[in-house]
């Protein structure tokens, strides 16, 4: 495991942030860190950047003990919280020659190797005053990767950028991923891109964890079958004698639309046994939820609400 942290507990005065959390994180994965306002998100992460210290806490980052070892465990974790800063006048290679200085670790082969990764060789020479948005976002992720980082946190590494520029850190994260075996855990509040870039994904609401695991698993776990039908109160009754759950509820007028727990298998045999019943169907199929319909039914989150903050 990447990040292997148990019973993480904080409390600011007489509110407790995160309660007795568990978190696991697969080297060299990209996993998604999700939660709704005020779900404890942006605690957790600085408490594993060493930033905040727990009430209590077992973390174990790339083998070794948080607590015990932070300074070593830093040397191989970068990390871009929301907008990188860079010195304007400065060049993209002189930006991170100077930065790595700073860190102790100017080595000028590890510099080429990261700019070349997040491809911005041949602007390596240019100010950073003339980069865009997404061209600074590249620089940050190559500064998180010196000097050679096994892991790499990204809080809301899209943020503000165009859908081609959403695309393009996309693919470099996948990159960072599968050719180069950098693990890392992403945090962002656009659920479209996590469920498309992320392997695993943790859900958290309330301090609490709701959901881990593997994301097309998840989606599986969560299928579910779209019913309309003009017969409400007959289908609702069928289904409370039959223990079927219903996840949503909606009438237009002329007819109602459930969306029930299942898979396409038991479409048959719910057919046969709504038309035994005498209830009359305008359509029935399988429903494929993404990410953001289990995010919301985990949560009762509404994806307006904006990105956690707390």
């Amino acid at each position: 495991m990447a990040i292997k942290a148990q019973h993480i507990t904080k409390s600011f005065g007489t509110f407790k942030a995160v309660d007795d959390l568990d978190l696991y994180v697969r080297e060299g994965s990209v996993h998604g860190f999700l939660g709704p306002n005020g779900a404890g998100k942006t605690t957790v992460i600085r408490i594993l950047l060493g930033l905040l210290s727990p009430d209590s806490a077992e973390v174990e980052i790339l083998g070794k003990d948080l607590f015990m070892s932070r300074d070593q465990i830093m040397s191989q974790t970068g990390a871009i919280v929301e907008y990188p800063a860079f010195f304007e006048y400065m060049t993209a290679y002189e930006n991170l020659y100077y930065l790595s200085r700073l860190s102790g670790c100017a080595d000028k082969t590890m510099i080429e190797k990261a700019i070349d990764i997040v491809g911005l060789s041949k602007v390596r020479n240019k100010l950073v005053k003339t980069f865009s948005y997404g061209m600074k976002q590249r620089l940050g992720i190559a500064q998180a990767m010196i000097p050679e980082n096994k892991l790499i946190f990204l809080d809301e590494p899209v943020n503000g950028l165009d859908p081609h520029g959403i695309l393009d850190i996309r693919n470099l994260i996948r990159q960072l991923s599968e050719n180069h075996g950098i693990t890392v855990f992403l945090s962002s509040h656009l659920l479209s891109e996590v469920e498309q870039t992320c392997d695993y994904v943790t859900i958290i609401h309330k301090g609490h964890k709701v959901c881990e695991g593997k994301v097309s698993e998840l989606m599986k776990q969560h299928e579910s079958i779209e019913i309309l039908t003009p017969d409400r109160e007959l289908l609702k009754n069928l289904f409370a004698r039959e223990n079927l759950k219903i996840f949503t509820e909606e009438d237009s007028g002329e007819y109602s639309r459930f969306l029930i727990e299942g898979s396409e298998n038991i479409v048959p045999p719910l057919v046969e046994k709504l038309v035994n019943n005498k209830i009359r169907l305008y359509g029935i199929a399988k429903h494929q939820k993404v990410l953001e319909d289990i995010f919301v039914e985990l949560t009762g989150y509404k994806k307006d609400g904006g990105p956690d903050r707390a």
